[in-house]
């Protein structure tokens, strides 16, 4: 009976161990499981983090590009603004064609008035030129004229001199009769007048 015992403690003994080898073994699985699991988990943690950096470029990425999309916005509305201004200039500078072209041709009109009176000036020279060639020889003429006058007016005013000379002198001789006759006058009155005391 004991030895029937010991046996089977024996056989319990060697379950007993051979459960705890294979707990041993299942700890020493489970701790290198759980080892693993927490590389598992560090490696998780680390690509978390990754992911969370990767978020973080990602978020700061997008803001960038919603910067440049509002910076490329902008440059749209200041693209557009200068379209705008350039479609104004644009018009402007048809109209200012416009009005060249028109400037032109009444400035090709004016040019064609231009030469034709020009051209009657022009002919109006021409018989200017001749009238003044006439009036160049009536004039050569009348010098020619004048200076004959000139000497008759000479030998006249010689004339009319010697004339006004002589009769300056005979003025002056009528003067001195006058003066005479009028003392005599004078005379006969102071006669007339003791005349007529005496009378009286």
């Amino acid at each position: 009976m004991s030895e029937e015992i010991l046996l089977q403690l024996f056989n319990r003994l060697g379950h007993i161990e051979n459960t705890l080898h294979l707990l041993v073994e299942s700890h020493k699985r489970l701790e290198a499981e759980q080892q693993e699991i927490r590389k598992e988990q560090q490696e998780i943690r680390r690509e978390q983090q990754e992911m969370r950096k990767e978020q973080q470029e990602i978020r700061r990425e997008q803001q960038e590009m919603r910067k440049e999309q509002q910076e490329i916005r902008r440059e749209q509305q200041e693209m557009r603004k200068e379209q705008e201004e350039f479609r104004r200039i644009q018009q402007a500078l048809l109209e200012g064609q416009k009005r060249l072209e028109e400037e032109q041709v009444h400035i090709k009109a004016g040019q064609k008035e231009l030469y034709d009176l020009m051209s009657a000036l022009l002919h109006r020279q021409d018989e200017t030129d001749a009238a003044l060639d006439a009036l160049a020889m009536d004039v050569h003429k009348l010098h020619g004229e004048v200076s004959s006058i000139h000497q008759r007016l000479d030998s006249l005013e010689k004339k009319v001199d010697s004339h006004a000379q002589s009769f300056n002198e005979q003025l002056n001789n009528i003067k001195l009769d006058i003066t005479f006759l009028s003392n005599k006058v004078i005379e006969h009155e102071r006669e007339i007048y003791k005349i007529k005391n005496i009378i009286l």
